[in-house]
């Protein structure tokens, strides 16, 4: 009772931290600021309306710095938001996630393993060169040696290049998520002869709608509009568009209201209501199909247990780690997937310390063992804390350590780490998260948790080669089953994609996996 007593403590000295400056207004205040509405609506509109004429660049908050400049070599959303600017897709998802031509101008099917897919002709790479097959061919090749991104075409047999602007890619299989796997940063054409060339992305060259300009480490990112761009109904509206790396989120909120930058990316949910009560703001919130979770190494002792693993999926209270990391804006989910994803069915967990006690007594623990939790971040932070003082309730000593984000999902594919609190963020189809995830092919890559089940390695490949939509479904049933009872990680809480910005600003667009369409804001 001591250690529950601690822990509900701990969410209440973090809340309260995290609400500072937070405090409602007096009565008084609140009707001097009704009375003064309509000056203030005036006020706004008028800067509104000198920031239209002024600003021609666009600044967006990052909680963290990019992890690299080569759309293959990274598996994060902070580095496709650059990468999507800088390179261009065989497809690419609009608002409502449904695939849509990027750089493709006809594709066929003339067989369930076979597609034929043109490009458009005359499409320039920043270096002024033309975009051929043979780049398309160069770089989803590379795609499938490149250990982040291995797992987006794994399923490729062979690519073929049929004329300049033409390419049959042949698949081991069926496979029904093939389009959707296209639209990945990892599936970027890129210039088969820059790549080759010894500059490693130092000044990386594309074709998307905006050009490299600067990245200092750590600090910001600045790209420079494409004037030459070949799809006019996607040029950059902003001459320059700059991301700042701000870590601390409340940091990132007065970087917005001062008009430091424009647009904060995964506001904190603490400050929604600052954004919404202020005239000069605006508010952007989408559904999401990014979950958080906290895993554990299944490789090491004594999380090569199953009964630990699922002990741990009793032990953690989600509410309460909802509660301080989002301020308990989202709902818990209770299996791999997000609770809208295709084939999603909760697990029978719940929070219940005594219930995982007893597992770990049964698995030979039960006086608990000691670990540490790895984490990146100040969110992750809070939620490792809330984890931490959850252990202590059923006896497991767990100490934190904190990573810089860049380096971070590289310490974690070596495989050293005992537990850690990530996320994941995919499109629609959930071959898109279990592949990577889960199949044992990728330990050593996305695969973090490095589970190696034979069982869930035939679901997996079952649910991705089924083109009939109902025993897709149900392959996803079984899968969401067995591998809870395997149990690799604790699935925590999905939350809206929530983003603030500058009032004046015209094309701001939320997909469920955050901002988008970046080429299209403008004032």
């Amino acid at each position: 009772m001591l250690k529950r007593a601690l822990a509900l403590l701990m969410i209440g000295v973090l809340l309260v931290g995290a609400m500072t400056g937070c405090s409602s207004k007096p009565a008084t205040e609140e009707a001097k600021a009704s009375s003064d509405s309509s000056a203030s609506q005036e006020s706004s509109e008028k800067k509104s309306e000198e920031t239209a004429v002024a600003k021609k660049d666009l600044t967006i908050a990052l909680s963290a710095d990019i992890a690299s400049l080569d759309p293959q070599g990274h598996n994060d959303t902070k580095s496709e938001r650059v990468s999507f600017l800088l390179f261009n897709r065989l497809f690419r998802l609009n608002t409502d996630f449904k695939v849509v031509p990027d750089l493709a101008e006809e594709w066929s099917q003339p067989s369930d393993t076979e597609w034929v897919i043109k490009i458009k002709e005359g499409v320039k790479f920043h270096d002024g060169t033309e975009m051929k097959a043979e780049d398309v061919k160069f770089s989803l090749e590379r795609s499938l040696e490149q250990p982040k991104v291995q797992h987006v075409l794994s399923e490729v047999e062979s690519i073929e290049v049929v004329d300049n602007y033409t390419v049959k890619i042949t698949t081991k299989v069926a496979f029904a998520p093939f389009l959707y796997t296209l639209v990945h940063a990892g599936a970027s054409i890129l210039p088969k002869a820059y790549v080759e060339s010894e500059d490693n992305f130092q000044n990386p060259i594309g074709s998307g709608p905006y050009t490299f300009v600067e990245w200092a480490s750590g600090d910001k990112v600045i790209l420079k509009k494409n004037e030459n761009y070949f799809d006019e109904n996607n040029m950059g509206q902003m001459e320059t568009i700059t991301f700042r790396v701000i870590p601390e989120g409340t940091s990132r909120t007065i970087a917005l209201e001062t008009g430091e930058v424009d647009i904060v990316d995964e506001l904190e949910t603490i400050d929604i209501n600052k954004i919404e009560s202020n005239a000069d703001l605006k508010l952007y919130s989408k559904a999401s199909t990014r979950i958080d979770y906290f895993a554990v190494n299944n490789q090491k002792a004594p999380f090569d247990n199953k009964l630990v693993r699922q002990a741990l999926n009793y032990a953690i209270d989600k509410q309460a780690v909802m509660l301080v990391a989002i301020n308990g804006a989202g709902v818990e989910t209770k299996s791999v997937l997000a609770p809208s994803m295709l084939g999603y069915m909760p697990s029978d967990y719940s929070y219940n310390p005594e219930k995982a006690k007893e597992l770990l007594a049964e698995a030979g623990y039960p006086d608990g063992f000691k670990t540490s939790i790895w984490a990146s971040g100040d969110q992750r932070k809070r939620m490792a804390e809330i984890i931490q003082a959850n252990l202590a309730e059923i006896g497991v000593t767990a100490t934190i350590e904190m990573y810089e984000w860049g380096t971070y999902i590289d310490v974690l594919m070596k495989g050293e780490e005992e537990t850690f609190v990530l996320g994941w963020t995919s499109n629609p189809d959930p071959d898109s998260t279990l592949t990577p995830l889960f199949h044992s092919s990728n330990i050593g890559a996305m695969n973090m948790t490095r589970i190696n089940d034979s069982k869930v390695d035939e679901l997996i490949v079952s649910g991705r080669e089924e083109l009939d939509l109902g025993k897709r479904t149900e392959i996803y049933n079984e899968l969401h089953k067995h591998i809870m009872e395997q149990a690799p990680f604790v699935p925590l809480f999905t939350k809206n994609n929530v983003v603030g910005a500058n009032a004046g600003l015209k094309g701001v667009e939320l997909s469920p996996q955050g901002l988008w369409n970046i080429e299209k804001i403008h004032y």
